[in-house]
């Protein structure tokens, strides 16, 4: 509240007023009676001001559809002056909704390293307060430009700067105009009239090195089964005499046309991978910036993997099994994307629901791309039973302590290589070659 209506000249005078009472005892100079009147009367006529200013305006975002999770989006917005009076030395802002967080969620919420601190401020809850109050807050403004001149019924243009911090759906439905005194102490930040708007924030990705995935081509990938999908059965080669028993989508109708006599479209069956994302939702509240770079590291595989020859097929438990494939044939990545960008962490882990919806598709599938939350008996048993299954498997788990989870790893070892990124260095992590 107060950051957005005291400015950096009232931070100054508000806290020269003190030092100028303080020093008055001591030295009973005419310069300091001058001071902290002038002081005074600074703040008390900028309050004034700054709470009887008015102003009506109407706000109109042009906002894209797609943001990204920590980049710099800016969008343009239409100002138009509804009142009578000029508007001089305004600015817009957009406040981010509600980042308090709830009671419920303060008393069973515990910050990364909150056991390390001291018993007081464990008590007192005031760093986990300050970390859910991170966590929750959507994304931050870039500055402030002050806007032209806008006369009454006027309308102008201008852009604004937003930094999304989190991948979801942010709805923006807040938007004040900032009226600041003449002094430039305080300012009042009026409501406006405007339409709320949505954006949806896609998850940060990574820079991946080159994929060398497992696995072969199989024919189920391409041929009849994926090629269905847009009405064909394989790669056009040639047309040739009708038969009995062809299906009628195969006929060439323009060569019918020319003949009198009934042609059909030939095809070759085609091979190519189709590559399962496993996404290990199944993370505690704690553990919930792990989790976040989890779907980051599997938001860089989506968009890193050539799905203009590949079938991509991203995998995860939400309340139950889900299944979304991309590729030739299917559905875009963006799609994908923007899937990634709603899942959360299951409150019940269920391991062995995960397991059978990759089992399903064990038959179909070149290879699994495995991305973990942490390391335990679980994770290593689901590992474990798709590696017997006779699946390629290229495992990733995302940890906060390198050396914990090697630990953990030997007390549960994974029958197949294991990649470690750390949480807050995955960028670093992805680049080397180390595997436990």
């Amino acid at each position: 509240f107060f950051t957005h209506r005291i400015r950096p000249a009232g931070i100054l005078l508000i806290l020269l007023l003190p030092a100028a009472w303080m020093l008055l005892p001591l030295y009973r100079l005419g310069p300091l009676f001058q001071l902290r009147g002038l002081i005074l009367v600074i703040l008390g006529v900028s309050i004034l001001w700054a709470f009887f200013r008015q102003a009506k305006v109407r706000i109109q975002r042009d906002l894209p559809r797609l943001a990204t999770a920590g980049e710099p989006l800016t969008y343009r917005v239409r100002v138009k002056n509804l009142g009578k009076l000029n508007l001089t030395g305004t600015s817009l802002l957009e406040l981010t909704p509600d980042n308090r967080p709830s009671l419920e969620s303060f008393t069973w919420s515990r910050e990364p390293g909150e056991e390390t601190r001291n018993v007081f401020d464990r008590t007192l809850g005031y760093y986990r307060w300050e970390w859910l109050q991170r966590s929750l807050t959507l994304f931050k403004q870039k500055g402030m430009p002050p806007l032209p001149l806008i006369k009454p019924s006027e309308q102008l243009s201008t852009t604004l700067t937003i930094t999304p911090r989190k991948r979801g759906v942010i709805a923006l439905r807040d938007m004040r105009l900032c009226l600041p005194d003449p002094f430039g102490v305080f300012q009042r930040c009026r409501k406006t009239e405007s339409s709320p708007g949505k954006l949806i924030v896609l998850p940060h990705r990574y820079q991946l090195p080159a994929l060398d995935l497992p696995g072969n081509a199989r024919f189920q990938l391409g041929g009849e089964a994926a090629s269905n999908t847009v009405g064909q059965s394989g790669d056009f080669t040639s047309v040739r005499d009708y038969r009995p028993g062809d299906p009628l989508r195969h006929i060439h109708w323009k060569s019918w046309a020319r003949t009198g006599k009934p042609i059909v479209k030939e095809y070759q069956d085609v091979f190519f991978p189709r590559y399962g994302l496993v996404l290990d939702t199944f993370a505690p509240t704690e553990d919930e910036d792990m989790f976040e770079e989890a779907v980051s590291v599997a938001a860089s595989f989506a968009s890193s993997i050539d799905t203009r020859e590949t079938l991509l097929d991203l995998m995860f438990i939400r309340d139950e099994a889900f299944v979304f494939s991309a590729g030739r044939g299917e559905e875009r990545v963006d799609k994908m994307l923007e899937i990634l960008a709603g899942v959360n962490c299951e409150p019940v882990s269920d391991f062995h629901a995960l397991q059978k919806l990759v089992l399903r598709y064990q038959d179909e599938l070149t290879a699994c791309i495995c991305i973990f939350t942490g390391w335990c008996e679980q994770r290593r048993d689901t590992v474990t039973r798709l590696q017997r299954a006779g699946m390629e498997l290229k495992v990733i788990s995302v940890c906060r302590d390198l050396e914990a989870s090697r630990k953990e790893h030997v007390s549960f070892p994974a029958p197949v290589p294991v990649k470690w990124l750390r949480a807050g260095h995955i960028q670093e992590d992805l680049m080397t070659s180390a595997n436990s």
